[in-house]
Formats: C-alpha cells, sequence, structure tokens
C-alpha cells in the first residue's frame, strides 16, 4: 500500500512573514489559537468537513475536530510531539504528519498532494512507468523509513529511504520522501538534489514538482523555479500552482513584473495562498508596501480569526513604516 508524506513549506514562509516580525508571543483574539491550522489543496480539492486527528506521544485518546472554511483549531495544547491525521469523508487517513507544538499559537498548513487529490492525474504515466515495478526489498526500506519518520527518527528514516532508492534508482516516492527528511534536517542542497531526481525520473509528476518548487523558494533559487514551472505549465500539469509558483520565480528574479502579476490572477482562485508566497518574495525584494495589498487581497478570502489577527497586525505595522524606494521594474 502507497503512503503519501509531502512537506509543504509555506508554514516556514508563514513564520518568516508574519511571526518573524515580532520577538513577542503573538496575540490572539481567544484561546482558540493555541494550535490552528490551514489545510491546503493545490487544484481546489474540497476539503470541507474532513477530520483532523492530534494524538499526542503520552495520550490515550486524540483530539479531533473537522475542517470549517478550510482552516481547523484545537484548544488547551500543551507543549510536545503530536500526531497529525487528515481523515476524509470515507474515514480513509489521507495525511499523517509528525508535528511540535510549543504551546504559544503555534499554525500548521497541511497539503493535500495531487494524487489524492487529483486521482485522474495518476492514471497519466509514460510506458517506463507502466513497465516499472517497485522491487519488494526497496518497499520494505520505504516502509521501514515511513515508521522512522513517524517516530521521529530522522537519521534512521534517511538511511531507510537512501536504501529504497539504491536498491530501486526510479523510486520516485522514496526519493521525495528522502527530499522532505534532508529538508527537515538542515541539509538544504541535498534535499534539492533528490527532489529534482524525483522531477526528473518521474516526468514532471505534480506532487515531485510541487516539493522541488517548494524547496527551490527555500533556496531563493528563481530562475531553476522558472525552468520547472514553464516546464509544467507546458505540459498543462498543476496549472493553478505552477501559474502562481512561477509568479514567484519573476518576482524573486526583479523582472517581468506585469507578467509576474498575470500569473498570480490566474492562479489565486485555486491557490489562494499564492498571495502569502507573493507577499514573501516581495517583502525579500525591498517592496513591503507591494506585500502589504497582496496580504489585503488575501484576506478578503480569509475566515480564520487567528490568521486575520496576525496578517492584520502585519499589514498594520507596514502601513505606519516609511515609504519603500524599491522601484518596480
Amino acid at each position: 500500500m502507497r503512503r503519501v508524506l509531502f512537506a509543504f513549506l509555506l508554514t516556514n514562509v508563514f513564520a518568516t512573514l508574519i511571526l518573524g516580525q515580532s520577538q513577542s508571543a503573538p496575540e490572539y483574539p481567544h484561546n482558540r489559537c493555541e494550535l490552528w491550522g490551514q489545510i491546503f489543496s493545490p487544484n481546489g480539492f474540497g476539503v470541507e468537513g474532513m477530520k483532523i486527528e492530534l494524538a499526542s506521544e503520552s495520550a490515550a485518546r486524540p483530539q479531533t475536530t473537522r475542517v470549517v472554511n478550510g482552516t481547523f483549531d484545537f484548544q488547551l495544547v500543551p507543549p510536545g510531539i503530536y500526531h497529525v491525521r487528515v481523515i476524509d469523508r470515507s474515514g480513509q487517513v489521507i495525511l499523517r504528519r509528525r508535528q511540535s507544538v510549543t504551546g504559544m499559537g503555534d499554525h500548521i498548513v497541511l497539503y493535500i498532494p495531487y494524487l489524492i487529490s487529483e486521482p485522474s492525474l495518476a492514471k497519466i504515466v509514460s510506458l517506463s512507468e507502466l513497465n516499472h515495478k517497485i522491487a519488494r526489498q526497496a518497499q520494505n526500506a520505504f516502509r521501514a523509513g515511513l515508521k522512522a519518520e513517524d517516530a521521529g527518527e530522522l537519521q534512521k528514516s534517511i538511511e531507510d529511504f537512501q536504501k529504497a532508492v539504491t536498491i530501486d534508482p526510479r523510486y520516485v516516492q522514496a526519493e521525495v520522501n528522502l527530499a522532505v527528511q534532508y529538508r527537515q534536517g538542515g541539509r538544504l542542497e541535498e534535499a534539492i538534489a533528490h527532489a529534482q531526481r524525483a522531477f526528473d525520473i518521474s516526468l514532471g509528476d505534480p506532487d515531485a514538482a510541487h516539493t522541488l518548487a517548494m524547496m527551490l523558494i527555500g533556496a531563493r533559487r528563481y530562475a531553476q523555479l522558472e525552468r520547472v514551472t514553464r516546464m509544467m505549465l507546458a505540459n498543462r500539469q498543476a496549472v493553478s500552482e505552477m501559474h502562481g509558483l512561477l509568479a514567484v520565480s519573476l518576482i524573486g528574479q526583479g523582472r517581468n513584473f506585469d507578467e509576474a502579476f498575470a500569473h498570480v490572477g490566474l492562479a489565486a482562485e485555486n491557490f489562494p495562498m499564492v498571495r502569502l508566497l507573493i507577499a514573501d518574495t516581495l517583502v525579500e525584494t525591498g517592496f513591503p508596501k507591494f506585500a502589504a495589498i497582496e496580504i489585503n487581497h488575501y484576506l478578503q478570502s480569509s475566515t480564520n480569526e487567528c490568521e486575520r489577527a496576525q496578517l492584520e497586525r502585519w499589514v498594520a505595522s507596514v502601513d505606519q513604516s516609511p515609504p519603500t524606494m524599491a522601484v518596480i521594474h
């Protein structure tokens, strides 16, 4: 049985853009914001009513809540390590994640892979993929890596996923998970190398493309990101997300802003979080006032009080700052 685990780096972007502006603990409207988050599907796949389960490593029974307007929250969550599970309306667990909680307004972004949210994409495979059967030894190593990952054993999970790709060099999912584990261990260059290999051997699989693209954003490799997104758009794969990420790549390189914002418009309906990525890139390149405009656009669709409180406070701080001297070309 194939299990999918993907890291979604928008959590880091949000923390950089919003929480990074303040050294103090964030202020929230009420204690609903002790642990809150969003569940994101890059192609508009319906997540309403899904159950989110939060289990500590010591508690006998997990807490549960439901997704409402794409968001969720938990109360009275003490610091510790937790296992998060996303359960769809049929009762199937579609996503698992191990999460560290500080107890000070933790924010989680959960990403639903294309393989789950758009199953038809899984049927678009090449002849080589159809003829490729993953060796049993590689599958066993992959499962061992998943168990180690669940247990928080980072190095062991890396060793197991590495064993899987050594046995089967075309094991795309093992390459993706290996990339994610290297990224969690702070080894970004190695993570990008494995994400690139997953992308190459899968011939542009949308989930491999997503993983690679998010890591390239983390490394500020915007030219390489542009190549990946244009390739995906040429093949009409992951269209909304790739329009958004192409916009990020252009702004990150400081060029073709008119084209970039046209891509934002094409992406935002199905991929609203693109505006957070755009805002972060605008801040990085010296345009905080324009970033605030993107945040205000995003706030028009945001329904989570916890998120709104942080974003509105950040926009207010930008409005009070001196005007930027940067010029958009």
